[in-house]
């Protein structure tokens, strides 16, 4: 619990500092790819026109933009398909990312 309060402490300094955050990322991509507008933290992929097809390049883009992608799987299942849960499964891999780097 302790290590996720810093992590989003640490999130919030960089959004403070001007970068984008992971939702508004997400948010962005599967505008730009699926053509869905108006898209929200609560927004499913499945549900705004997303598909297979589309989904690879969803997931070329989130990782030119993010530096990881998540599992294909997350965007077909209904309950963590929403750009929140995803922005989260980005966020918790880059935390991780940066947990491995600073160990390593």
């Amino acid at each position: 619990m302790c290590a996720n309060r810093l992590f989003k402490s640490n999130f919030k300094t960089k959004l403070e500092d001007g970068a984008i955050s992971t939702e508004a990322t997400v948010i962005r991509v599967l505008e730009d790819v699926v053509g869905a507008k108006n898209l929200s933290a609560d927004s499913r992929f499945l549900d705004i026109g997303g598909n297979s097809l589309n989904l690879i390049e969803v997931l070329k883009q989130l990782r030119e933009k993010t530096g990881v992608a998540p599992s294909p799987r997350i965007f077909f299942d209904r309950q963590s398909s929403s750009v929140a849960a995803i922005s989260a499964a980005i966020d918790t891999q880059l935390h991780t990312s940066e947990l491995a780097e600073t160990a390593g």
